[in-house]
């Protein structure tokens, strides 16, 4: 899927996933999550649920009368069942211990290639890509809707789940595509653990190909911080791409009309590699700090202006919306910052000897902002409603 399909695909995602989440609350049994959650996540994919030659529910493959085998929903293809579907009540606390339904249907019946169990939220799919028609034990692909719709979801796993669709399921492929994923999952633990305590076997090739020669254990203690650090870089920078925020050499947006005109930035004014690491430190820390979905989603609107001896960082309004000045020392090794004096409000100027120090005033100011700067375009709004309403009618009306 190229990248402006998985894009639609991840928006039109992303608002299913919302409305299944406000839906989630009155599903209280398990015929109304199949109701409200399942079959439209059914529609969703391409599937008729209204066609039983498509979408067949309480569907059975027994090996015989005495051991029968039933699931929620089988789906067809070319007249035989090639996915199961095993529903639970939204909610449940587990659906591990749930497998074993699945598991037995997905052995009787021979032509399906894939095995569904979800509460309606989250959701997990299986195939059989150690033996035929043994279901994994393990998950090749496992989503939450709580976090689809707060933006939480990777690309592989859009990839996965939209792989499943009518058009493009291939119940032949599925077990290699399983493989992959379970490969691709393995890795990706691996790289966790790498990321939180680099190992010498990791750290050691990328020390020698960054010129250090001869590298003792001793230096090996000494530079894994640094390692760690380059690696928390780059996790940065991918959250940078994720939010889609400008560029740092991409001009601003223009304030709004209410605010104050930016002074011109003077030709000879470079922001330096420490102001850029400042700004993306308060993407990356406001991501980690914020408690609800409103507040992540406004962190798209922190932006930053350089001027000389001055880096200010602001949310959509230079002068309304200001978070902090940053002021760059060539021979204070720590972080000054200049925080907006205003009640209620961490306020003066602070130095710090690391980031995460201003955690506290950083999360005051920008929820405070954020806040504020919404009464305000709130009542700019009623303004505009009451001299509408107030507004004698035309001649004739």
């Amino acid at each position: 899927m190229d990248a402006a399909a998985l894009s639609d695909f991840r928006e039109k995602l992303t608002e299913f996933a919302k409305r299944a989440v406000t839906a989630a609350p009155r599903c209280l049994n398990e015929e109304s999550t199949k109701m409200f959650l399942v079959v439209p996540m059914i529609s969703f994919l391409g599937y008729d649920p209204m066609d039983p030659n498509e979408v067949f529910p309480e569907h059975h493959c027994d090996f015989s009368e005495k051991y029968k085998n039933r699931v929620d929903f089988a789906i067809f293809k070319g007249g035989e069942p090639v996915i199961a579907l095993e529903t639970k009540p939204a909610g449940a606390p587990s659906l591990r211990d749930d497998r074993g339904q699945l598991r037995s249907y997905f052995n009787a019946a021979r032509t399906v290639k894939m095995g569904v169990l979800t509460d309606g939220l989250v959701w997990e799919f299986y195939a059989d890509s150690d033996e035929p028609n043994m279901m994994d034990a393990n998950p090749f692909l496992r989503f939450d809707l709580r976090d689809v719709a707060r933006g939480k979801v990777d690309e592989s796993a859009l990839e996965g789940l939209s792989s499943l669709g009518k058009a493009v399921f291939d119940p032949d492929n599925i077990g290699a595509e399983a493989k992959r994923k379970h490969i691709y999952n393995s890795v990706l633990g691996q790289v966790a653990t790498i990321f939180a305590d680099p190992p010498e076997e990791f750290a050691r090739p990328l020390l020698k190909k960054a010129g250090i020669g001869h590298i003792s254990q001793k230096a090996l203690d000494e530079y894994r911080p640094i390692i760690q650090a380059a690696l928390r870089e780059f996790i940065s920078r991918q959250i940078l791409h994720r939010l889609d925020l400008p560029k740092p050499d991409a001009p601003a947006p223009a304030a709004s009309t209410d605010a104050a005109p930016p002074a011109p930035i003077a030709d000879n004014v470079i922001t330096t590699e420490r102001e850029l690491a400042v700004y993306r430190w308060v993407l990356q820390r406001l991501a980690f700090l914020v408690s609800d979905d409103a507040l992540f989603g406004e962190i798209a609107a922190v932006e930053y202006r350089d001027y000389q001896g001055q880096f200010v960082v602001f949310y959509k309004m230079e002068r309304k919306g200001r978070l902090f000045e940053f002021i760059e020392s060539k021979t204070n090794p720590g972080y000054r910052f200049v925080f907006p004096e205003e009640a209620g409000l961490p306020a003066g100027d602070v130095t710090v000897p690391n980031l995460q120090d201003i955690d506290a005033p950083l999360l005051a100011v920008f929820t405070a902002r954020v806040a504020g700067i919404g009464k305000s375009a709130d009542k700019t709004a009623d303004k505009s409603t009451d001299k509408a309403e107030k507004a004698p009618a035309p001649a004739g009306a």
